[in-house]
């Protein structure tokens, strides 16, 4: 998991730098729509950001921008082949990984996809955009890093014998104390009052240091 963090943080790195050209990617996707005559359809898969590069980008610029996009989302796609792959010697499937999936498909279509907070990726659009045209396309990235980093963080953890056993013996003491407790309390129930700190032994109020008043 060491190295899955690891891709994760270069990622991470990438796409600050990305961010910072946010703009030029609404510029270099509106020029695009355009030459493409896609103007009245939102940017709604991967795919069509790849097609925008290949066969409709005016300028170099903009290809820089959608390769930038492009190399992301595959890196993020390397992680998840990784963690399914761990996964899939395991037998087991997970819901996370499965939704990171199927937005980083190439013909998914995440036009109703929306990042929120802490993102803030949506508010640098206009409300023009954020509701019909790029809010999916800028959201995709901030969701799947989302998805992938908080599973590396919390995935399937395995006990060692040793971890288990001392967990073991801990319930066990724990439990034992408080039925010690329980039954001296109910055998002696003089032993105990309730004070302001909770239940203590009957002892006498504590004084102060000193000459006291007879």
């Amino acid at each position: 998991m060491a190295d899955v963090r690891e891709q994760l943080l270069s990622i991470e790195e990438k796409y600050k730098r990305f961010k910072q050209q946010q703009f030029i990617f609404i510029t270099a996707l509106e020029r695009s729509r355009e030459h493409a005559r896609d103007k009245t359809e939102p940017v709604s898969t991967v795919a069509q950001v790849q097609r925008y590069m290949n066969h409709h980008c005016s300028n170099s610029t903009d290809r820089r921008i959608f390769l930038l996009f492009l190399e992301i989302i595959s890196d993020l796609g390397g992680v998840l082949k990784h963690l399914e792959s761990s996964l899939s010697s395991q037998n087991t499937s997970c819901e996370s990984l499965d939704t990171c999936r199927e937005i980083l498909g190439p013909n998914s279509n995440i036009s109703q996809l929306r990042a929120h907070y802490p993102h803030n990726d949506i508010n640098r659009l206009s409300c023009d955009e954020a509701r019909n045209f790029y809010g999916g396309i800028v959201s995709v990235i901030a969701l799947a890093l989302d998805l992938l980093t908080t599973y590396s963080k919390g995935g399937v953890q395995h006990l060692t014998p040793t971890a288990t056993e001392t967990s073991q013996q801990t319930v066990a003491k724990n439990v034992g104390m408080v039925a010690d407790l329980d039954k001296d309390t109910s055998e002696n129930p003089s032993r105990y009052k309730k004070g302001t700190g909770g239940w203590h032994a009957g002892k006498p109020a504590w004084k102060p240091p000193g000459n006291t008043r007879k």
